[in-house]
């Protein structure tokens, strides 16, 4: 698997001006390469997970709780500040839906929203990962430097959502850096950990910046769990 995938790498260098079916070919090839490089086969066997973490923005720390269904777009997650009010925003693969600090329900089916809620749903499950369950098209980019350092760069667009772009070390085909649009605010990602469970490496530590504003991001829990399809649907209003 692996001196296929060397051979791959000789065969992915797409020109700018390349057609656009060599570019999305290539686009899917690398998606390949960094599923190979953060598990491969070990990322089919779960059906779900379970996490638990810090964001951490300007000093005030908050504790987070999420869950992710690998079969479907549907996540929940949960925030709590540090006075114990939480927030809770869920994607059961119809609406959006947010349980509010006073226990007030809301959901929301518009169009906007929910394009958001597929592409938060996609990136939280790593949809990118399995092409066959959550279809996208992905289009090589070409290499790019970002802080003095090169990375492959692949534009992902999943199905019912807008795109963002995947940044891969060019040794090792993991993801790095990952850019998107948040509504009308440019986000960035960047991994500055990376931690093993059950076969898989997943992001444990990142920095993440929207509009300006930077928060510190720690997984202190992650495993793979089976999640019933209820955990995603919002509570009686």
């Amino acid at each position: 698997m692996k001196t296929a995938n060397l051979v791959l790498v000789l065969a992915l260098v797409v020109p700018a001006c390349a057609p656009a079916h060599d570019a999305k070919d290539a686009g899917l090839r690398f998606m390949m390469l960094m599923k190979d490089a953060s598990g491969g086969p070990a990322l089919d066997a779960p059906s779900g997970f379970h996490e638990t973490g810090t964001v951490t923005r300007d000093g005030d720390t908050r504790t987070y709780e999420t869950w992710g269904d690998f079969h479907a777009l549907r996540t929940v997650s949960i925030m709590t500040r540090a006075d114990g009010l939480s927030m809770t925003n869920g994607f059961d693969g119809t609406q959006a839906w947010q349980v509010g600090p006073d226990g007030t329900v809301q959901t929301d089916t518009s169009p906007e929203t929910l394009a958001a809620a597929r592409l938060g749903a996609y990136l939280t499950v790593g949809g990118y990962y399995w092409p066959e369950r959550f279809p996208a098209t992905f289009e090589y980019d070409g290499r790019k430097v970002a802080d003095g350092l090169a990375y492959d760069v692949v534009t992902v667009t999943p199905d019912g959502a807008g795109p963002f772009d995947i940044w891969l070390d060019p040794d090792n085909h993991r993801l790095q850096r990952l850019t998107a649009m948040d509504g009308d605010q440019p986000f960035e990602g960047v991994v500055n950990t990376y931690d093993v469970v059950g076969g898989v490496s997943f992001a444990a530590g990142t920095t993440q910046t929207i509009g300006g504003q930077t928060m510190d991001h720690k997984v202190t829990l992650y495993e793979f769990t089976d999640v019933p399809a209820e955990k995603f649907a919002p509570p009686p209003g």
